[in-house]
């Protein structure tokens, strides 16, 4: 498994919200120049998290990821760590 970081978190996060809260899984890998593969492992954090919906190749902002956009980064940072020990 992959680890990913809370930067990768909320860049993820943030994109999803200047493209209005919804956009194509595609256009997000392309956005943010990753792979799908390496796009993956950073949106089934956010879904496990709640922070995504991802549905038909559309990936939707929640309220929890809005939530998350205004945490504190150590907050994010701890949360994410907790995730990745959960996946191991």
């Amino acid at each position: 498994m992959e680890n990913v970081d809370a930067d990768s978190l909320l860049g993820l996060l943030k994109l999803v919200l200047d493209f209005g809260g919804r956009v194509h899984i595609s256009e997000l890998a392309k956005s943010l120049h990753l792979t799908l593969d390496e796009l993956y492992h950073v949106l089934n954090t956010a879904e496990g998290l709640g922070a995504v919906k991802v549905q038909d190749n559309q990936v939707a902002l929640t309220r929890r990821g809005l939530e998350i956009l205004k945490m504190r980064f150590g907050d994010v940072h701890h949360m994410v760590k907790l995730r990745a020990e959960e996946l191991i």
